[in-house]
């Protein structure tokens, strides 16, 4: 059975080529796009459940293509890059996008990525009074946060930070957005106590901080939290 249809908004054939095989092969149905305009008018009409959308296209740049889709639709998007573009993907996930893979990338990569951006399309936010995965347990309404039942202190940023990276569990949060969700700015003259309050958080919440888990770094991009299986 089909796991539904994906666009995949690209104008190199080869990339078009190999993103079908790996899409066809996870289970999903495929349309092809090679410009920005054809891309809009296939997302009109066919209605995918995903869009994967190159950064760079003939007739306009991605980040455009997305600004338009955002007018219209909150269709899953994730954006494809190359690297050395982190501006550029700060930019776009701070206008929608829900993810981003960068070329060269692995058939698991993108499934994963294009799984996880499903499944949260499909998931309602969190209405539920407690959050509990893998151990680590979060009441919303009494704000206890417990790891294998004991329980943790937190201060007011860390426990704001971890709020902000649970309702966005398995997206990437820049470093903006985190400071505009806990801080209440966007000044990025306070990125490095964005830095300095997620490491006091990995070393309550992983197994072991220098590894983490729960919390990874995106480089010049910012934080994902991930669901431990």
């Amino acid at each position: 059975m089909s796991k539904g249809l994906v666009l995949v908004i690209d104008d190199e054939p080869q990339i078009q080529k190999l993103l079908g095989v790996i899409l066809r092969h996870g289970g999903y149905e495929v349309a092809l796009a090679s410009t920005g305009q054809q891309g809009l008018s296939e997302l009109v009409y066919k209605k995918p459940q995903a869009v994967l959308l190159d950064m760079g296209l003939p007739d306009m740049e991605g980040f455009d293509v997305l600004l338009r889709i955002r007018e219209f639709s909150d269709v899953a998007v994730i954006m494809v890059s190359v690297r050395g573009q982190e501006e550029v993907k700060v930019k776009c996930l701070e206008s929608g996008a829900d993810d981003y893979v960068t070329k060269p990338f692995s058939a698991v990569e993108l499934t994963a990525r294009l799984a996880a951006v499903l499944r949260r399309k499909t998931t309602p936010g969190i209405v539920d009074e407690v959050f509990d995965n893998a151990g680590l347990r979060l009441e919303f309404n009494t704000r206890l946060v417990t790891l294998q039942g004991q329980a943790i202190k937190l201060t007011a940023i860390e426990y704001g930070l971890l709020i902000a990276l649970i309702k966005s569990a398995g997206r990437v949060l820049t470093v903006r957005q985190i400071l505009r969700d806990v801080w209440g700015t966007d000044n990025e003259e306070k990125s490095n106590s964005v830095r300095v309050y997620m490491n006091h958080l990995r070393q309550k919440i992983e197994e072991d901080p220098t590894h983490p888990k729960r919390i990874t770094n995106e480089p010049g991009i910012g934080y994902r939290f991930n669901l431990i299986s």
